[in-house]
């Protein structure tokens, strides 16, 4: 319900960040930041956590919260994040994610399936879908969906 007027806006913000090294089993990073957003101010936390169980499995769980102060009224954005993905070998992946953000109320549903069998050469399927609570009773409902596949060759001469 807040609008923001077309025009010129300078951004000035300071974060501050704390994160172990992506190569442990249990990772985890967080940002905090503050400062302009438009013609009022934000302040932002994310934060994400990363779980690899194997060499063949990572799982991520993250968020964002912002708060933010505008002189049209304040609201709150928040943000969830869930990823699995999993390496069967060195040329198949199965990357998911999921992601619900709480001013669009919608749920983001992201699946890729990769077959790299040797550089240059790579077969991907891609299903992706949105669902969204219309009506506010927490049922989501499916909105769009799309199944893409992408081939790529690499010509070497």
């Amino acid at each position: 319900g807040v609008v923001i007027p077309a025009g010129n806006y300078r951004y000035q913000q300071a974060c501050a960040d704390l994160a172990t090294g992506e190569q442990r089993a249990v990772a985890w990073e967080t940002t905090v930041c503050g400062g302009e957003f438009y013609d009022g101010d934000i302040v932002s936390v994310a934060a994400d956590l990363t779980w690899r169980p194997s060499m063949h499995w990572r799982i991520g769980l993250g968020g964002e919260y912002n708060d933010i102060h505008l002189p049209g009224g304040d609201f709150v954005t928040r943000l969830l994040r869930l990823s699995v993905d999993v390496a069967f070998n060195v040329a198949w992946s199965w990357e998911n994610f999921l992601q619900y953000d709480n001013v669009s109320d919608t749920v983001g549903v992201n699946s890729i399936l990769r077959y790299i069998p040797r550089a240059g050469r790579e077969a991907v399927l891609a299903v992706n879908s949105q669902y969204e609570d219309f009506d506010g009773d927490r049922r989501f409902r499916s909105y769009a969906s799309d199944l893409t596949l992408k081939l790529a060759y690499t010509f070497r001469f």
